[in-house]
């Protein structure tokens, strides 16, 4: 698979005045990639993740996670990056989608983790249609996952977490940091 190339075709409600012409998605996640400064282990985790439907909803769940910390975080990789994970679900089954028209939320059931995202904010979207599922007032359980947001990217790639993870030699409560 040519990830680089990989196009989605972004659903659109009608009489809005977006196109539902083919977009790349490898230019726009390294955009994002760009604007946090990942690191090459992150994006080549992020390229295998492009690959099946769970690692599209846990690379958007990673970038989402590195807004708090990037206030100008390049996050046009969003909308597309659902897309794509809804369609490889058509014929990988790696997760089901489940759109919340009254919460505006977009959510994401993978065998290992639920992803969450805002997508209220995309109304040219036809969100009922890249879903499996419209549920209005689905009971999500999800709990934060940011904090292993890092970690659940980097499986990906099969890496162990000691080959991304520094120690913060100056404290002293065994905290690790990422390298990104």
């Amino acid at each position: 698979m040519d990830i680089e190339n990989e196009t989605v075709v972004i659903p659109r409600k009608e009489n809005t005045t977006k196109s539902e012409e083919p977009v790349e998605v490898w230019p726009l996640v390294e955009a994002s990639l760009d604007s946090i400064e990942a690191d090459p282990t992150t994006r080549q985790a992020a390229q295998a993740a492009l690959e099946v439907s769970d690692g599209c909803a846990t690379l958007a769940n990673f970038l989402l996670s590195q807004e708090d910390e990037v206030p100008k975080l390049d996050f046009q990789s969003k909308v597309p990056l659902l897309v794509r994970a809804a369609k490889l679900a058509q014929d990988d089954g790696g997760v089901d989608s489940i759109y919340d028209p009254d919460e505006g939320m977009l959510y994401f059931e993978t065998d290992d983790h639920p992803f969450a995202f805002p997508v209220h904010e995309e109304w040219t979207v036809d969100w009922e249609r890249v879903a499996d599922e419209v549920q209005e007032g689905y009971p999500w359980d999800g709990t934060e996952t940011e904090v292993w947001a890092l970690d659940w990217l980097m499986a990906y790639l099969e890496i162990p977490s000691d080959d991304y993870m520094v120690d913060d030699e100056d404290e002293d409560d065994d905290q690790y940091y990422s390298r990104i």
